[in-house]
């Protein structure tokens, strides 16, 4: 019994510091996504309070879809025949 309580522990533990990492990698300050969401969410936050209309926005938008497309270009493999 007490085998499988330390076996657990130890499993949620590894899963606690996996999860850890994984969020520290996501939010590192130099990664373009997180560069991006954050400029959207400004942009959706500056619409939200009438400081920017509708084709403001949509402006906006269609710059960071752009600039997300030259730094992480979609490549879409060839239909196989």
């Amino acid at each position: 019994m007490l085998a499988t309580m330390l076996a657990a522990a130890v499993i949620a533990g590894v899963y606690v510091l996996l999860i850890a990492r994984h969020l520290h990698k996501a939010a590192a300050p130099g990664r373009p996504h997180r560069r991006l969401a954050g400029a959207e969410r400004a942009a959706a936050a500056r619409l939200l309070n009438g400081d920017l209309d509708r084709a403001g926005y949509r402006a906006e938008l269609e710059m960071l879809a752009a600039l997300d497309a030259a730094e992480r270009p979609l490549v879409v493999p060839a239909a196989e025949r």
